[in-house]
């Protein structure tokens, strides 16, 4: 995808990668000029903030519901027409990106999963499906709006993982009477990529070990073998 069909008014995400961490922030496309976009101004607590040269600053921008990724773009702070943006200046073609790339580890546990709401934080008893280190799968009974944060705590031995994310897809079951959803996390957790990378070893070991044939045999379990194998 090139930048000139880029328009005014699309969806954008700015993924920020800075000191170990990784953070989303949503926007929209205010203006394109030449090989610039400017998106309305990101703000957290309702401050502007800007970026350290330090970070990596990746681009994502939604076509037709699909996303295609600019790697490693210029950000910063500009006045246009009297207002702020945040400029982004991109090169070269946008690559299509699929975010459920990441390995998804299969969970199939009950859990609590904390929902926010007006008046406080809401527990609900969800199945966890899958997890992976951009975000995690769950299946529930009630009806919970698309961009609402939720947190869960996955809990590994002796360890806790504490995780927030926002739900970004929901899909209705009609066989099991309940919603599928899909959150992103908010951030990347290093000690949740270490857990992930601890299973999905386990897994691929047992099925090294599984697939591995026997040497030796003994004659009356060889004959069966060749009767079978017949």
């Amino acid at each position: 995808m090139h930048v000139d069909s880029i328009g005014k008014g699309g969806l954008v995400e700015v993924e920020v990668r800075c000191n170990g961490k990784s953070m989303n922030f949503k926007s929209e496309v205010a203006h394109v000029v030449n090989n610039s976009i400017l998106i309305d101004p990101i703000k957290v607590n309702e401050q502007t903030i800007g970026f350290s040269d330090n970070c990596k600053i990746n681009f994502l921008y939604v076509h037709e519901e699909k996303l295609f990724l600019w790697e490693s773009v210029f950000v910063k702070l500009v006045k246009y027409d009297g207002a702020v943006y945040h400029k982004i200046d991109i090169y070269g073609e946008g690559k299509p990106y699929n975010r459920r790339d990441s390995y998804r580890m299969y969970i199939g546990e009950d859990m609590p999963v904390y929902v926010n709401t007006a008046t406080g934080p809401s527990a609900l008893s969800v199945l966890i499906k899958d997890i992976s280190e951009t975000g995690v799968g769950f299946i529930a009974k009630d009806d919970i709006d698309v961009d609402r944060t939720i947190r869960l705590k996955l809990k590994d031995n002796n360890t806790i993982l504490s995780l927030s994310g926002v739900i970004v897809r929901k899909e209705f079951l009609s066989n099991l009477g309940s919603f599928l959803y899909g959150c992103r996390f908010n951030e990347k957790n290093d000690k949740l990529s270490r857990y992930i990378a601890k299973r999905q070893s386990e897994a691929l070991r047992k099925k090294n070990i599984a697939s591995t044939p026997l040497r030796r045999e003994t004659g009356a379990k060889t004959k069966m073998a060749e009767t079978l194998n017949k």
